[in-house]
């Protein structure tokens, strides 16, 4: 607004603000003074500002200017004013709120950030927290679910859900641990499935989704190690310890090839191992032998014992039944080593899944408790 002489009353500078607003589109200017000098004056101006199509009410911009009276004159103080906007959000309504609030001693004891909500949306909360006691629990879970959906793609974080569940009872938080934990293996044998049955799917996107969920090769191990060189010349996909035994156990993935994993010979009625499958049972030998080689430093570096190391080949899938049982009886003759298809794997995960899926909850009882004693990782 410039300067006004010091003669000037504050009446005077009143009109010279409103006089400052020159858009077509401000219908009324309504202004109060917040603070009455003696040198310093704070003056709030609320704008009504109108569509320019329709003249319709649009919305309302608030300012709050600083003005400074010193013998020289009337001055402004840009820096210590300030604009609050009626849309997008509304920050005048929301200000108007906390300050109703705050005079109603609603927060007299309370500490921490506040989330305003509008008189309309709490009127219908309201009504439906009065409603929680009577709804069943399948109407409560379908609320939650509702609640869930509209979080989805929003930046909450987990703190921030934790502080939400804090509140919430020891069986409650068990059950809402188990559904998530479900819900995350559902997809992620899902989407092995989906990986199996493309043919093109590569090695490393196994190790990958493998890597992000252990719990599909099985209960039997107890730990992922993160570490994969063990010795100066090969990198292994996987070191898994065993739950039963505490020891490791070496894993390699490949991928899941349609070809078969044998030849049968028809004139001695015989399988033997495919091109494709004596590879990987020559690879994770020489992967046995060189980890064998150097248990004492392994276990004088690192404190990990290798002793009698075993080791799991995940290749190729499953065929006929014959194909399968020439499958069981090579494992049977090989020492140390089994190999298993990823369709094998595919099943490990379903008797995973199991545990949650037990005729008592098939029949509405709930058998979620001991779940985490259940399943590794």
């Amino acid at each position: 607004m410039g300067s006004l002489p010091s003669d000037q009353t504050l009446d005077d500078v009143t009109v010279r603000i409103r006089k400052s607003y020159s858009n077509p589109n401000v219908r009324t200017i309504t202004q109060v003074v917040l603070k009455d000098g003696p040198r310093a004056f704070r003056i709030a101006t609320l704008l009504e500002l109108i569509n320019p199509t329709t003249h319709e009410f649009h919305h309302y911009s608030l300012k709050l200017d600083q003005i400074d009276r010193t013998k020289q004159g009337w001055f402004s103080k840009p820096e210590k004013s300030i604009r609050l906007d009626g849309k997008d959000p509304d920050e005048i309504e929301k200000l108007y709120r906390f300050l109703a609030a705050s005079l109603r001693d609603q927060f007299k004891n309370e500490t921490g950030e506040l989330h305003l909500i509008r008189g309309e949306d709490y009127a219908k909360l309201e009504e439906l927290m009065k409603a929680l006691p009577n709804l069943a629990n399948s109407d409560k879970l379908q609320l939650v679910k509702n609640i869930l959906a509209q979080l989805n793609g929003t930046d909450s974080t987990t703190r921030e859900f934790a502080a939400a569940f804090e509140g919430s009872s020891e069986q409650t938080l068990r059950h809402i641990a188990a559904a998530s934990r479900l819900v995350q293996y559902k997809n992620a044998l899902a989407e092995l499935k989906r990986m199996v049955a493309n043919p093109a799917t590569s090695e490393g996107s196994f190790q990958r989704h493998l890597e992000e969920n252990p719990w599909l090769f099985g209960s039997e191990y107890s730990e992922l190690l993160s570490r994969r060189t063990w010795t100066r010349d090969d990198q292994l996909d996987y070191m898994l310890r065993r739950t039963v035994d505490n020891y490791l156990e070496i894993v390699e993935i490949k991928t899941a090839f349609t070809e078969s994993l044998f030849v049968y010979d028809r004139d001695r009625d015989l399988y033997y191992p495919s091109a494709k499958l004596s590879p990987v049972i020559g690879q994770v030998m020489r992967y046995i032998e060189e980890v064998e080689r150097n248990r004492d430093s392994i276990l004088a570096k690192d404190e990990f014992d290798t002793l009698k190391i075993r080791a799991r080949a995940i290749v190729g899938r499953d065929h006929s039944t014959s194909e399968q049982a020439a499958l069981r009886n090579l494992n049977a003759h090989l020492h140390g080593i089994e190999v298993i298809t990823f369709d094998q794997l595919v099943r490990i995960g379903e008797r995973v899944m199991a545990i949650f899926e037990t005729p008592e909850q098939a029949s509405g009882v709930e058998q979620v408790d001991d779940f985490e004693d259940d399943i590794p990782f």
